[in-house]
């Protein structure tokens, strides 16, 4: 299903916070994308100013940049689709944070 209005007009019935739901894993997906570029350039370019002090050779500086921004990445990621997921059930009135739960 390429079409994601098509999507989002089949589930409005059946699931009404699907839009909403589509909207912020959509928003965490590119704040993932832009937490890696951002980690990976501050890290970069940080290994640059400070060449002189590292004591390793210039080559893993691509290496140590790509592991850290990943790392930052699936943090942020993680941590935001969570938030959507539970912000969709408890709209679907399925899970809720705020009620307490019987047992």
């Amino acid at each position: 299903m390429n079409d994601i209005r098509r999507l989002k007009e089949q589930q409005r019935e059946k699931h009404p916070g699907f839009d909403s739901y589509m909207d912020c894993m959509t928003r965490s997906l590119f704040s993932g994308l832009a937490a890696f570029c951002l980690g990976f350039s501050g890290s970069y370019f940080t290994q640059k100013l400070i060449q002189t002090k590292i004591r390793y050779p210039v080559k893993y500086n691509i290496l140590l940049s790509s592991l850290l921004a990943t790392g930052i990445s699936y943090q942020v990621t993680s941590t935001r689709t969570k938030s959507c997921q539970s912000r969709w059930m408890a709209f679907e009135e399925k899970h809720s944070i705020l009620k307490e739960e019987q047992f």
